[in-house]
């Protein structure tokens, strides 16, 4: 255990300071920490499991019975998953009672990568210590399988073996204290949230410190409209309670006018000798339903709503908040393992009533064939005519509701651990079976994590055939020009010989919305929910604009998980109570404007704006305007032919707009626009 250090919060205050005037991150010395990351409190979400007949295993409250006399090969205690501060070093688990004989497990979580010890057995002394990992003992797979810590770690299970012995016993669990390295500058974490009841809305800012004392401070709060005006300001002096426990404030929200379709709560937390990034609690309007729904699949609205993963029950509540937001695609997993859990034995209901659904909703589906099952020979001749046989089982089932088929997911990652000359085979066998039962059907290809230049070249050496280029253009920053001329340049890159292009569909794309750990980097940079939802407008607008015939997916519809802190569980449109962020407004409001509308190519509207046009299909009809500047606060100016216009913002608040008609020209009106940095706004003229 090292020694505790403290720091004068003037000094590191001042030293923080000349650094960012430096242009300098202050980098303070790290500190010892132990905090109990749980106390097996029933607000903490745990469960019991089991591996086979768990008998009389139950949990109630802090009290745990295990039964192994009913043959269960493991009980275990689950819980919905939580990132752990600090960088733990080492664990604490804290019980009474004994369970001699039984080797605890520990299964914890980076990303991906799931990591498993077996850390002893519970002692007569009632505390287990064990080291975290990487080290001695830890085994790891999934994702990365590299064995290096990728973000916050996540306590996933912990477990008891029956190790042979036929017994039963009774624990009462207490805590389970986490001790790790913590800069002195960084020992306190926030979240908000947004709570609803009737007319009345709140914001509730959550704190907590690692600190072995009490910290004292100022929270402040300002709640703002979308387009900046300040509706509502605060502040209070908060105490943070040491050793990770919470301390909360709750704030009713402003009154807030009837035009509004959404504010956002910041709250800044302002500790002597501490950095916290400001985090923000969203109130958003309801979207009106749709009730008619066609298919419409020469959409570009796709989105990855994955109804695979919910229940049957669950699935259709989704799918008619996907069509409320105006969703018309969807990509889903058509899981090898669950269709075919043994050699020919097929199940089929699942998946049928998945397409019934989407269909339901005017939700036109495409299908991931992937990924191996426990019984394929992955990786081989052998496993890949298994893959083929499957294929060809799924386009006898579905060949007439589905018409777009994807072989694999990002083969040029982990997600692929064999030769890549193996993916370029069963590409075109795959190609071969699909066109051979339903030469209509359009196989996707190439699935790129990233767009992924050399792994193209690559399979378009080996000859590996597809309809329709899929990639996965993921980036930390939206640069809009250079992602509009990334499309066109690999839509040239795939040209077939003859001249003709290749549809490229964007299957994957997003920014993820999570607090920053506040000691761990992740492989996602996080934004807030107001810059996801402006993300979310340019990067379907700069699709559409690039002329490669895309569908866009953005990942996911809803979030993975309820974790504020990790990457992937905040990457949804929607929370994953199915509350909407504010993506979700801006992904309506873009589907409403450009509803019946075609492109029709860019308009002038000043230096370092994007303007483009959109048309009516019959003459007389609406048209409209998208515009923005990715970067600048700035005034746009366009020439109009139109007696009414009106603006929307990126949220779908919409004003009437006055025009001054071009002296000279009596039919062309001028509209000057303000614009805020990287926020789109739509012009509709009639």
């Amino acid at each position: 255990m090292k020694a505790r250090i403290c720091l004068n919060a003037f000094c590191l205050t001042a030293l923080s300071v000349l650094l960012a005037v430096a242009g300098l991150s202050a980098e303070a010395p790290s500190v010892q920490v132990t905090y109990p990351a749980y106390r097996f409190e029933p607000g903490e979400g745990w469960r019991s499991i089991a591996s086979g007949n768990g008998g009389t295993t139950t949990l109630e409250g802090r009290e745990w019975r295990f039964d192994f006399t009913q043959g269960a090969a493991w009980v275990g205690l689950a819980l919905p998953e939580q990132s752990l501060l600090t960088r733990p070093e080492g664990f604490r688990l804290q019980v009474r009672g004994a369970a001699k004989g039984h080797p605890v497990h520990v299964f914890l979580h980076t990303h991906f990568m799931t990591f498993h010890k077996v850390v002893g057995e519970l002692p007569a002394s009632g505390e287990l210590t064990f080291a975290a990992p990487p080290g001695e003992g830890w085994q790891w797979f999934g994702g990365e399988n590299d064995g290096k810590i990728h973000g916050p770690l996540r306590l996933g299970e912990i477990r008891l073996e029956a190790n042979g012995r036929a017994d039963r016993g009774t624990l009462e669990l207490r805590r389970l204290a986490v001790e790790g390295q913590c800069p002195s500058n960084k020992l306190c974490a926030m979240t908000a949230s947004t709570a609803a009841s009737g007319d009345s809305t709140s914001f509730t800012v959550s704190m907590q410190s690692v600190s072995d004392r009490l910290l004292e401070g100022q929270l402040r709060w300002t709640v703002r409209d979308w387009d900046g005006h300040v509706l509502g300001e605060g502040q209070r002096s908060v105490a943070l309670p040491p050793e990770g426990a919470t301390a909360s404030v709750t704030v009713p929200a402003p009154r807030l006018a009837k035009s509004l379709r959404f504010a956002e709560a910041e709250f800044r937390l302002e500790i002597p000798g501490q950095v916290l990034p400001a985090v923000q609690a969203y109130w958003l309007a309801s979207v009106a339903a749709r009730e008619h729904a066609p298919l419409q699949p020469e959409s570009p609205f796709g989105m990855g709503v994955y109804l695979g993963r919910f229940s049957p029950e669950g699935m259709e509540e989704v799918a008619r908040k996907a069509r409320d937001a105006g969703v018309k695609w969807s990509r889903e997993d058509f899981s090898w393992e669950r269709l075919e859990p043994r050699p020919g034995e097929f199940h089929w209901d699942f998946y049928d009533h998945l397409l019934d659904c989407a269909r339901r909703n005017g939700i036109t589906v495409y299908a991931i064939i992937g990924y191996w099952t426990a019984w394929s020979k992955s990786y081989t001749a052998e496993g890949l005519d298994q893959y083929v046989a499957f294929v060809r089982q799924l386009m006898g089932r579905y060949k007439d509701r589905i018409k777009q088929w994807e072989i694999w997911n990002e083969p040029n990652i982990f997600f692929w651990q064999g030769p890549k000359e193996l993916y370029a085979e069963m590409l075109k066998r795959s190609y071969a079976a699909i066109k051979e039962v339903d030469p209509t059907a359009q196989v996707l290809g190439l699935s790129t994590s990233g767009i992924d230049f050399d792994f193209i070249d690559k399979m378009l050496k080996l000859g590996a055939p597809f309809d329709i280029l899929t990639i996965h253009p993921y980036r930390g920053r939206l640069d809009d020009l250079a992602f509009i001329n990334d499309l066109k340049k690999v839509s040239d890159q795939v040209k077939l010989a003859d001249g003709t292009r290749r549809p490229v569909w964007l299957t994957e794309m997003g920014w993820a919305t999570h607090v920053p750990h506040h000691v761990l980097r992740q492989d996602f940079a996080p934004v807030t929910q107001r810059v996801q939802a402006e993300l979310i407008a340019r990067v379907y607008l700069c699709s559409i604009v690039s002329g490669v015939e895309p569908r866009t997916f953005w990942y996911d519809f809803r979030n993975d998980g309820a974790d504020p802190v990790y990457f992937e569980h905040n990457m949804g449109i929607v929370g994953q109570d199915g509350r909407p962020k504010p993506a979700y407004l801006a992904y309506a409001a873009l589907a409403d404007v450009l509803d019946g509308l075609k492109f029709a190519g860019p308009m002038e509207a000043g230096t370092g704006n994007f303007a483009y046009r959109f048309a009516a299909a019959r003459p007389g009809g609406r048209n409209a305007v998208a515009l923005w500047n990715p970067r600048l606060a700035t005034t746009a100016e366009l020439k109009l032919s139109a007696n009414r216009v009106q603006r929307v913002n990126a949220v779908g608040e919409v004003t009437d707009l006055a025009t001054e008609v071009v002296p000279g020209n009596e039919t062309t009106r001028l509209l000057r626009l303000e614009l805020k940095a990287g926020a789109p706004v739509y012009v509709l003229a009639e």
